[in-house]
């Protein structure tokens, strides 16, 4: 077996020769931005460079088109270690979360093991996963088998600055409809049942619950439907919510049935009939894994960055890497790409294709190589992380 700082050396090497190849595709992805599940092009660049590093690519994944799962066997029996790539990007505002840095960073992670995947004993995957932004797409791979047998999930989102974890929120969001009696708003609005009335007064509720909620809790929502005319009562009127709190249980056991009394008091107040529909799958907060946030550190240090703990006071977000992390040991590490600019911003998307942008494809690939490498050839390491995991999952959790 290889010793490590032979192989980080070489993987080190390997990237130089991949830079040109990694920063083309990162600019692609990045100037063709495609939201959650139409990532087509995306999808098909990444799969396309992977194949020809000498992997194995399976399209179309988890009954998700633009999800896949490329795979390169090792010498011998051994761990399975999935890389995570995101490509989706938000409505109107592009790659605002860097999910071109995050795609090439794990895809340039790929490039980096291939040629030394006949020294490791076990498998490699880098797994394409659509739709992070909403769409819950990690999740639908998780239900459908595709993280079965996966050892360690490990992928690096981009930030303002670096840190070995992601301070996250559960997250829930649905559609909300109001059904109401429509009525000339003039002539006759005592016939009327006005659904848009009661629209708004679920956002008054939603801002009287928030004065008696924990800290940790998010409310937001907009209005999709908001009436016709308005010389006519509204007969529908409707809402998407997103409700978040800093663990699931808090989120589901308390949050989410005190929101729901919200909406049902506002239909009540207005004599509308109320519709509640889940319009993506919930999100879990990320179970953190100090085995492998202590690898990170050490990998990111290699590359002149020096990672700290995440402070929740910065903001939290969610992601459905979450939901992976209750099911196998994962890794969600950040890496600068900008000193200022925050996710979802127009500022973040250039720093997305920025020279910064760029040195970050190429530390991130760096880290999540030699992460894979070590835990290919440091069965402790991942038998620690395999630890830690059940610790944090158990049935005290």
């Amino acid at each position: 077996m290889p010793q490590l700082d032979d192989v980080l050396a070489r993987l080190d090497a390997r990237l130089e020769e991949e830079r040109a190849a990694l920063l083309d595709l990162s600019h692609l992805i990045h100037a063709h931005p495609e939201v959650r599940f139409e990532e087509v092009q995306a999808a098909a660049w990444l799969t396309e460079a992977l194949e020809a590093r000498g992997f194995t690519v399976e399209r179309g994944v988890g009954g998700l088109p633009t999800a896949f799962r490329a795979r390169l066997e090792g010498r011998g029996p051994g761990p399975t270690i999935a890389v995570l790539c995101e490509y989706d990007a938000l409505p109107g505002l592009g790659h605002a979360c860097g999910h071109n840095v995050i795609a090439t960073m794990g895809a340039g992670a790929g490039f980096a093991l291939a040629p030394l995947m006949n020294e490791f004993d076990g498998t490699l995957l880098v797994l394409g996963t659509p739709a992070e932004e909403g769409g819950g797409g990690k999740v639908i791979l998780l239900e459908e088998g595709v993280f079965d047998g996966v050892d360690a999930a490990v992928m690096i989102h981009p930030y303002k600055s670096d840190h070995p974890s992601m301070g996250t929120l559960a997250s829930t969001k649905w559609d909300v409809a109001f059904h109401g009696v429509p009525a000339h708003a003039a002539m006759a609005p005592h016939l009327g049942r006005n659904a848009l009335d009661a629209v708004r007064l679920a956002f008054a509720g939603i801002d009287a619950l928030r004065q008696q909620t924990r800290d940790d809790v998010r409310i937001h929502a907009v209005i999709t439907d908001g009436g016709a005319a308005a010389n006519i009562i509204p007969e529908t009127a409707a809402m998407n919510a997103v409700a978040r709190a800093r663990d699931a249980r808090h989120l589901f056991d308390e949050l989410v049935p005190r929101l729901e009394n919200v909406f049902r008091g506002a239909a009540l107040m207005t004599g509308t009939e109320l519709t509640i529909t889940p319009s993506s799958r919930p999100y879990l907060e990320i179970v953190n894994n100090a085995p492998l946030e202590e690898a990170f550190v050490r990998h990111a240090a290699r590359r002149g960055r020096t990672a700290t703990p995440y402070d929740m006071a910065d903001g939290t977000g969610s992601t459905d890497l979450g939901n992976v992390s209750h099911a196998v040991p994962a890794l969600h590490g950040m890496l600068a790409i900008d000193d200022a600019a925050l996710p979802h911003t127009a500022a973040f998307e250039r720093a997305a294709g920025s020279a910064r942008g760029d040195a970050t494809v190429i530390d991130g690939a760096t880290v999540l190589a030699g992460l894979a490498a070590e835990l290919f050839l440091d069965l402790d390491l991942l038998a620690r992380a395999k630890a830690a995991f059940a610790e944090a999952t158990g049935p005290a959790r």
